[in-house]
């Protein structure tokens, strides 16, 4: 099954086409102050350079999730047309919980995180369990740094969306619990996505594209007009 993989919920957006478990190719990209206005040739010059075509497709998987408000839309909307174009199915995936699947095997809490707006990140915890599942531990919330200390109960592994911006802040906030993931590991991968769907693809299960919906933590600003995730 070739299943292209779309993330567009943090600044810097990833696409991916995978054959099953094979990444066949995966760009990473930063969208700048472009609002993602280089998606649809990147996605084109993905399928050139694998030598694929849309009509291979077999699904389309996509971050939902927390993040950016205008990206994860731009992703969705995209993942959608693909989707009901072709009549393929797809799946939507958190990005909270895609960060955290690029830790495998860890032995500790697992906590990702993905920037918001106001001074603050989205967060979530996970657990591996002895088959090395990931299990939540901790809803998605909206939170200050500052107030990260209350999730991270002890020696807890630490991967966001930014490393050079989050890293400081978690290490001062956060102190000794916190133990850095990789820098670069810090991006959030289309192909971490489109593995976490595909065993639910292979039971042909799949989300239905006319209700799936952005998850959202936080609702847009309409008082001044600013969509407060960016």
């Amino acid at each position: 099954m070739i299943i292209i993989s779309i993330n567009t919920s943090t600044t810097q957006y990833s696409l991916a086409l995978l054959q099953n478990d094979t990444v066949l190719g995966e760009y990473l990209l930063s969208s700048g102050s472009s609002h993602f206005i280089d998606l649809m040739p990147c996605i084109y010059d993905l399928f050139r350079k694998t030598t694929l075509s849309p009509g291979q497709l077999g699904a389309v998987t996509v971050s939902i999730g927390p993040g950016s408000f205008t990206g994860t839309r731009v992703g969705l909307a995209v993942a959608k047309g693909l989707s009901q174009g072709l009549a393929i199915p797809i799946i939507g995936v958190s990005s909270l919980l895609a960060l955290a699947s690029q830790i495998p095997y860890a032995s500790t809490d697992i906590c990702s995180l993905v920037t918001s707006r106001k001074g603050e990140v989205f967060a979530a915890l996970f657990r591996r369990d002895h088959d090395d599942n990931l299990i939540r531990i901790e809803k998605d919330v909206s939170l200050k740094m500052e107030d990260l200390p209350v999730l991270l109960k002890r020696k807890t592994i630490i991967i966001g969306n930014d490393f050079t911006a989050q890293g400081p802040l978690v290490k001062q906030y956060a102190g000794k619990n916190a133990l850095f993931a990789p820098p670069n590991l810090w991006n959030l991968r289309a192909s971490s996505i489109g593995a976490l769907a595909l065993p639910s693809l292979r039971q042909g299960d799949s989300d239905n594209a006319s209700t799936l919906v952005p998850l959202y933590l936080r609702e847009a600003d309409i008082r001044t007009g600013n969509n407060p995730l960016g």
